[in-house]
């Protein structure tokens, strides 16, 4: 694995069911690290890995769009999307490995999800994260602001803000 500093080539692309495990092993790593302080830290260090979770996620796979990072042959990062109105593309998940954070590739994932839905006439794009999160720094550095002071409540019951640009 190379050291913070030194560059890899990172592939992005389009998610299969076969990278099912990898993402979820991402989505747990990353979980346990960023979200420490914000969930439950019982919640945290029992999240599962097992057959009927990578199970769901290959079906996740199927009917929802995915891309990974890959680097050295596996995936270290992974971006949900969902289009929750006309013209918008939310992305619903953005999560690297910890071991992979702070090298670009959640930008490199951004970028290529703004490129691509740009492309094809999407006009704005929306991320909600928790209210004085681990990600705010993140988004506002890929020039996604908070768009209103809109407020959900999401697991546990923590408020999460909505930040969008607009493509």
């Amino acid at each position: 694995m190379p050291s913070k500093g030194e560059k890899s080539m990172v592939i992005i692309r389009k998610a299969e069911p076969k990278d099912a495990k990898e993402i979820k092993q991402v989505h747990v790593s990353a979980y346990q690290k960023n979200y420490r302080g914000f969930l439950p830290d019982d919640f945290l260090d029992n999240m599962k890995l097992d057959d009927e979770v990578i199970k769901q996620t290959q079906n996740h796979i199927k009917t929802n769009e995915y891309l990974v990072a890959e680097c050295e042959g596996k995936v270290v990062g992974f971006a949900k999307l969902c289009v929750p109105a006309e013209k918008e593309i939310e992305i619903q998940a953005l999560y690297i490995h910890p071991n992979y954070q702070k090298r670009g590739i959640g930008t490199l994932l951004v970028n290529r999800v703004w490129q691509d839905k740009k492309e094809q006439g999407f006009r704005k794009l929306i991320i909600w994260t928790i209210k004085k999160g681990p990600s705010i720094g993140f988004y506002l550095k890929q020039g996604i602001k908070e768009i209103n002071t809109t407020e959900k409540i999401w697991k546990f019951d923590i408020h999460i803000i909505q930040f969008a640009k607009e493509i």
